[in-house]
């Protein structure tokens, strides 16, 4: 789901179709807000990355990719039959996550089954994201929470003064609140730290 998408889904969950009450722009500020409220409650999505990290000869540190929270696990390309794969899990005892200066780096204790020359895929989870235009792709699986609190915010934002329509959309803020709140805290699994996770110094 694009973010224009869910500025198009919440305009109309808020009676105002045509943005003449909060903007479009507003709407991608409320998002973000919503993101954030993700982030400091502990949500994490999945990330593998695009295997960027490549072996090279007497080198025992390497950079961890800069979007990682968590690191769940390591895999080493083979080359089977002329096609690249990552079937080889580095063991964990085989390196540690730690600083170099200030820079977080994966320090492995032994090069035996680094081959020179081969790339490493880290698999782990990032922070959810933060949307700065509305053509970025929405984390999926948070689609509901985002919907349900940047309604809330919406609505909040409009529903000042004492007229009934202030006080029902007042009233329907705090229902979407409620709803948001319900879904923040009972989050699916596949959101939280995995339990082999190791947490990447300083991104905490």
């Amino acid at each position: 789901m694009l973010v224009s998408e869910m500025v198009t889904e919440v305009a109309l969950h808020i009676h105002d179709p045509s943005n003449q009450e909060v903007t479009a722009a507003q709407l991608l500020t409320f998002i973000q807000s919503a993101a954030r409220d993700c982030r400091s409650s502990g949500w994490l999505v999945f990330l593998e990355d695009d295997e960027s990290l490549e072996t090279t000869a007497n080198t025992y540190e390497y950079t961890i990719p800069a979007s990682f929270a968590y690191i769940e696990s390591l895999w080493l390309e083979e080359t089977i039959n002329g096609v690249s794969t990552y079937t080889y899990m580095i063991p964990r005892g085989h390196y540690t996550i730690t600083y170099n200066g200030s820079n977080p780096v994966f320090s492995f204790f032994t090069l035996t089954n680094l081959t020179v020359g081969r790339n490493i895929k880290v698999r782990g989870q990032q922070r959810p994201t933060i949307y700065t235009a509305t053509g970025n792709t929405i984390d999926a699986g948070m689609e509901g929470f985002l919907r349900e609190r940047v309604i809330y915010f919406a609505l909040r934002y409009i529903g000042s003064g004492q007229s009934e329509l202030a006080r029902f959309r007042q009233q329907m803020a705090v229902f979407a609140f409620q709803s948001s709140e319900a879904m923040l805290k009972r989050h699916p699994q596949e959101f939280r730290v995995k339990p082999s996770s190791v947490v990447v110094p300083g991104r905490a």
